[in-house]
């Protein structure tokens, strides 16, 4: 698993805090049999390797590491590594690459480029990693199809596959999300995927969570296209939601009224911030609508 691991000479390369000789015990850390080790391991890895969010070419050269960490499955807490994975690729995405696809020339260069070439040539790992025995990791995995698998049409085929499969309203959210994030960054599968997600929210079977999500992921496809329609709907959704998900109130303080907003499930709330402008839209008519008997 760790060969080659001493052949990169990770003390000429920096993380947060100097010098990146330590990656090395901190990947074997990871596969630990003991927890504390393990979850003192990946702290320091998302605190200096990682730190908020950060990808230096330490970090790029820490995936291959990582990723057979991920696949085998005598890993304990596989999950953790995948998700990972995953905010690694993640954050070089949105850090690291311009609108067209090229590489942002930093001065001193990070490790963006190099991150997202390699998960995307492990692109179709994700695919069996979401197909995992191991619920955490498929929750952690789903999100791989959407950014790094370049096969659009196995990706959504993958995606339809899960979402018939899963039961938990955690993981059926993630998948609509990577399904749309795939959309975004695969205009081949954007049509597909769109027509997808309209059936998903139109369809009372798949319950109101899973339909809202679809509703929301796919007016951010295609912000422009949102109708009248979509934010009543939206309404009708989170009402419904409010019914079926469990909340936990938050309690008002001296300068913090409640609102209508702490009657939803929080993870449906955060849905909404995909939306970007129409979120206001949304707020403001369903802050409306609450008051309405």
């Amino acid at each position: 698993m760790f060969d080659g691991l001493h052949d990169i000479d990770w003390a000429s390369m920096e993380h947060a805090y100097g010098s990146a000789e330590e990656v090395p015990a901190l990947l074997r850390a990871l596969r630990s049999s003991d927890a504390g080790e393990r979850s003192t391991a990946l702290d320091r890895f998302y605190g200096a390797v990682h730190h908020q969010g950060d990808v230096y070419p330490s970090t790029a050269a820490s995936l291959p590491f990582l990723f057979e960490l991920a696949v085998d499955r005598a890993t304990p807490e596989r999950a953790a590594v995948v998700a990972l994975l995953v905010s690694i690729g993640r954050e070089s995405l949105e850090r690291g690459l311009e609108d067209d696809g090229t590489e942002i020339e930093y001065d001193p260069p990070t490790g963006c480029g190099q991150a997202v070439a390699f998960l995307r040539e492990r692109g179709a790992e994700f695919a069996e990693l979401a197909r995992d025995a191991d619920p955490d990791v498929r929750l952690a995995a789903v999100a791989g199809l959407g950014l790094f698998l370049d096969d659009a049409d196995r990706a959504a085929a993958v995606l339809r596959e899960r979402l018939a499969a899963e039961q938990g309203s955690a993981v059926r959210l993630r998948i609509v999300e990577a399904a749309a994030i795939l959309a975004l960054r695969l205009p081949a599968a954007a049509h597909e995927v769109m027509d997808w997600l309209a059936g998903l929210a139109a369809d009372p079977a798949w319950g109101p969570v899973a339909r809202l999500a679809a509703l929301i992921q796919r007016a951010r496809c295609a912000p422009d296209a949102i109708g009248e329609d979509v934010v009543p709907a939206a309404v009708g959704l989170l009402r419904e939601s409010a019914r079926v998900l469990p909340v936990r109130p938050i309690a008002p303080g001296p300068n913090r009224p409640v609102t209508s907003a702490d009657t939803i499930a929080p993870q449906v709330v955060a849905a909404f911030e995909d939306l970007g402008p129409a979120h206001a839209r949304v707020r403001t008519h369903h802050h409306t609508a609450v008051d309405v008997p």
